[in-house]
Protein backbone atom coordinates (compact mmCIF):
# COMPACT_ATOMS: atom_id res chain seq x y z
CA UNK A 1 0.00 0.00 0.00
CA UNK A 2 1.05 3.61 -0.43
CA UNK A 3 1.48 5.98 2.50
CA UNK A 4 1.46 9.58 1.31
CA UNK A 5 2.27 12.65 3.36
CA UNK A 6 1.87 16.19 2.11
CA UNK A 7 3.34 19.01 4.18
CA UNK A 8 2.65 22.68 3.56
CA UNK A 9 3.48 25.95 5.27
CA UNK A 10 0.55 28.31 5.70
CA UNK A 11 0.14 31.50 7.70
CA UNK A 12 -1.51 30.99 11.07
CA UNK A 13 -4.10 33.56 9.99
CA UNK A 14 -5.11 31.22 7.11
CA UNK A 15 -5.19 28.00 9.14
CA UNK A 16 -8.96 28.14 9.76
CA UNK A 17 -9.57 28.46 6.00
CA UNK A 18 -7.27 25.51 5.29
CA UNK A 19 -9.06 23.35 7.87
CA UNK A 20 -12.41 24.35 6.43
CA UNK A 21 -11.35 23.40 2.88
CA UNK A 22 -10.14 19.99 4.01
CA UNK A 23 -13.24 19.39 6.10
CA UNK A 24 -15.40 20.25 3.11
CA UNK A 25 -13.72 17.66 0.85
CA UNK A 26 -12.47 14.96 3.24
CA UNK A 27 -15.56 12.74 2.97
CA UNK A 28 -15.34 12.80 -0.84
CA UNK A 29 -11.70 11.70 -0.72
CA UNK A 30 -12.38 8.99 1.86
CA UNK A 31 -15.16 7.63 -0.35
CA UNK A 32 -12.85 7.28 -3.35
CA UNK A 33 -11.94 3.76 -4.37
CA UNK A 34 -8.67 2.70 -2.75
CA UNK A 35 -8.54 5.41 -0.07
CA UNK A 36 -8.00 3.92 3.37
CA UNK A 37 -7.05 7.02 5.33
CA UNK A 38 -7.13 10.77 4.78
CA UNK A 39 -6.38 12.94 7.79
CA UNK A 40 -5.26 16.51 8.40
CA UNK A 41 -2.78 17.46 11.11
CA UNK A 42 -1.69 20.94 12.16
CA UNK A 43 1.81 21.98 13.11
CA UNK A 44 1.90 23.03 16.79
CA UNK A 45 3.27 26.43 15.72
CA UNK A 46 0.04 27.01 13.77
CA UNK A 47 1.92 27.74 10.55
CA UNK A 48 1.80 24.42 8.81
CA UNK A 49 -0.24 21.36 8.00
CA UNK A 50 0.39 17.75 7.13
CA UNK A 51 -2.03 15.49 5.31
CA UNK A 52 -1.63 11.77 5.92
CA UNK A 53 -3.11 9.55 3.24
CA UNK A 54 -3.16 5.80 2.80
CA UNK A 55 -4.02 4.29 -0.59
CA UNK A 56 -4.27 0.66 -1.67
CA UNK A 57 -2.05 1.40 -4.67
CA UNK A 58 -0.35 4.18 -6.58
CA UNK A 59 -3.00 3.83 -9.28
CA UNK A 60 -5.72 4.80 -6.80
CA UNK A 61 -3.63 7.75 -5.59
CA UNK A 62 -3.13 8.82 -9.21
CA UNK A 63 -6.90 8.62 -9.76
CA UNK A 64 -7.35 10.95 -6.79
CA UNK A 65 -4.78 13.40 -8.17
CA UNK A 66 -6.66 13.42 -11.50
CA UNK A 67 -10.03 14.05 -9.80
CA UNK A 68 -12.10 17.20 -9.64
CA UNK A 69 -11.94 17.00 -5.83
CA UNK A 70 -8.13 17.26 -5.94
CA UNK A 71 -8.40 20.17 -8.41
CA UNK A 72 -10.84 22.05 -6.16
CA UNK A 73 -8.65 21.49 -3.10
CA UNK A 74 -5.60 22.74 -4.97
CA UNK A 75 -7.46 25.77 -6.24
CA UNK A 76 -8.36 26.75 -2.69
CA UNK A 77 -5.13 25.74 -0.97
CA UNK A 78 -2.36 26.90 -3.30
CA UNK A 79 -3.02 30.63 -2.75
CA UNK A 80 -2.82 30.05 1.04
CA UNK A 81 0.56 28.27 0.94
CA UNK A 82 3.73 30.20 1.69
CA UNK A 83 5.85 27.68 -0.27
CA UNK A 84 5.21 24.68 -2.54
CA UNK A 85 3.99 21.60 -0.66
CA UNK A 86 6.34 18.69 -0.03
CA UNK A 87 4.91 15.27 -0.90
CA UNK A 88 6.44 12.00 0.24
CA UNK A 89 5.22 8.62 -1.02
CA UNK A 90 6.28 5.39 0.69
CA UNK A 91 5.49 1.75 0.03
CA UNK A 92 4.42 0.18 3.33
CA UNK A 93 2.84 -2.98 4.71
CA UNK A 94 0.56 -3.25 7.72
CA UNK A 95 2.31 -4.80 10.68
Amino acid sequence: MKLVTVEAVVASSDLADVISLFSEHAADVLNMKGCQRYALFCNPSGEGIAVLQQWESMAYFDDYRASSTFARLGQGLLPLMKAPPVTTVAEVDTV
